[in-house]
């Protein structure tokens, strides 16, 4: 919803249930406590979203990678 496009999804949720309440959107509103992903870095909440993506099968290509690699200029040498 554009309304809240742009804001961080956990400060948009008190006025997303308010709309909800105001438009009789909003059947039960409720906590429940459970265990929740975490990020081992920066230990901030995970958001998952689904989102377009695409893949490689670079196992079908592999050998003309690898001969490709030989012709290329690589800097430094070692790479």
């Amino acid at each position: 919803m554009k309304l809240y496009a742009g804001r961080y999804v956990k400060d948009a949720d008190t006025d997303i249930k308010k709309d909800l309440k105001k438009r009789g959107r909003l059947i039960i509103e409720t906590q429940i406590n459970h265990s929740y992903p975490f990020c081992w870095r920066s230990d901030s909440p995970l958001i998952y979203k689904a989102h377009a993506s695409w893949f490689i099968g670079v196992t079908k290509i592999k050998e003309d990678l690898l001969l490709n690699n030989k012709k290329a200029y690589w800097v430094p040498a070692f790479a």
